[in-house]
């Protein structure tokens, strides 16, 4: 999927929850998921539980509210931070997350909060505390006269999640909260890992580069997603890219056209008076010998250049070399706007005899002007 460039980690932690909770539900293995003390832990020494229950939800609901949540908070979050921190901050956010769960049901299990359901509640909610602080509402709204935002949705998904086992989800929530505060507001300082007396904020931990290279490469042919396919449609008043381009190209072929003009209608002036001068000197039949000297015959590179610059107005007029057909309103208009002294049938016929090419049209009607 397209929605998923640049958030290869979301991608895979939603097909993880996926397909582990779609097993545990086939294989009837739901009450192993929550995480309660009393007496899973205290009596039975039930401590992979602490492990393997942000990994599942235990019922469509959760799930479906879940995936939607990551969804549409991960993907904007992991574009944001990258994904190696991005893979960093879900690991802080789970263990920091349990730790918190885990001292509320010790503290409230008097007060019947004695266990913490399956899924990744902490990690949801800690999105969703980076989601409130980095990104803003895309635009506004009211009903019936209450304001709200783009952002009113996810609270809805989230207020679905929250309350789908109360009280002990509203726990379960409020330990992800905290920890994505904490982790937002560099409250808690830690231990570095290479250097023990330095203290380091939750946000400035990564995972190894070397570990992290080693599974990008391994899931590389699941977690790569498509771009984006670009749109082709125009909306009205937007102008295409194609249509933009083309104003470009006209643009500079008028300019090219009106420099070769001013120069063109320059030469023959600078012809006439070269020639005039020694007509007073020399007998008739060298004056006109004399007016072929003066005419400049153009280069090989203004010769190639003109070429090229033909076969380019060709390309835009988009007609194959050699195709019969009558000159375009406006290419006439163009060869108007340059020569108004002439008629409409000496452009058409300029434009005809030089197989439709503006550009040699133009020099063509250049030289029966001069």
């Amino acid at each position: 999927m397209s929605g998923f460039q640049h958030a290869s980690v979301t991608k895979g932690l939603m097909m993880i929850l996926g397909i582990s909770s779609l097993a545990v539900s086939l294989m009837e293995i739901k009450p192993y998921f929550h995480l309660q003390v009393v007496p899973h832990m205290t009596k039975y020494h039930q401590f992979w539980r602490i492990l393997v229950h942000p990994f599942v939800f235990t019922n469509s609901t959760e799930l479906l509210m879940g995936e939607l949540l990551l969804y549409n908070v991960g993907v904007k979050i992991e574009r944001s931070f990258g994904p190696r921190k991005y893979s960093a901050f879900v690991l802080i956010s789970s263990v920091v997350s349990n730790i918190f769960s885990l001292a509320g049901i010790i503290l409230l299990g008097p007060f019947g909060v004695n266990a913490i359901p399956a899924g990744p509640y902490g990690v949801i909610f800690s999105l969703l505390w980076q989601y409130y602080r980095t990104v803003p509402s895309l635009y506004e709204f009211k009903v019936f006269g209450i304001e709200m935002s783009s952002r009113i949705f996810i609270w809805l998904y989230a207020s679905q999640l929250v309350l789908s086992h109360p009280p002990l989800s509203v726990l379960a929530a409020a330990s992800g909260l905290m920890t994505g505060y904490l982790y937002r507001t560099d409250t808690l300082l830690l231990p570095s890992l290479r250097h023990r007396r330095i203290l380091r904020p939750l946000k400035s931990y990564r995972i190894p580069l070397s570990i992290y290279n080693l599974l990008a490469r391994l899931f590389q042919p699941i977690s790569n997603s498509a771009p984006p396919r670009r749109s082709h449609r125009v909306l009205p008043g937007q102008i295409s890219d194609a249509t933009r381009e083309a104003n470009v190209q006209r643009a500079t072929l008028s300019s090219i056209l009106a420099g070769r003009i001013g120069a063109s209608t320059a030469t023959p002036r600078r012809t006439a008076a070269a020639a005039a001068s020694p007509a007073t000197d020399r007998p008739t039949g060298t004056v006109r010998d004399t007016a072929v000297d003066t005419e400049t015959t153009p280069p090989s590179g203004a010769r190639a250049a003109r070429a090229a610059m033909g076969e380019w107005v060709s390309e835009m007029a988009g007609r194959a070399a050699g195709g019969a057909r009558a000159p375009s309103e406006e290419e006439i208009a163009t060869l108007t706007s340059m020569f108004p002294n002439l008629s409409r049938d000496v452009v058409i016929n300029a434009l005809q005899r030089n197989n439709h090419n503006t550009a040699q049209a133009v020099e063509a009607l250049l030289q029966e002007v001069s």
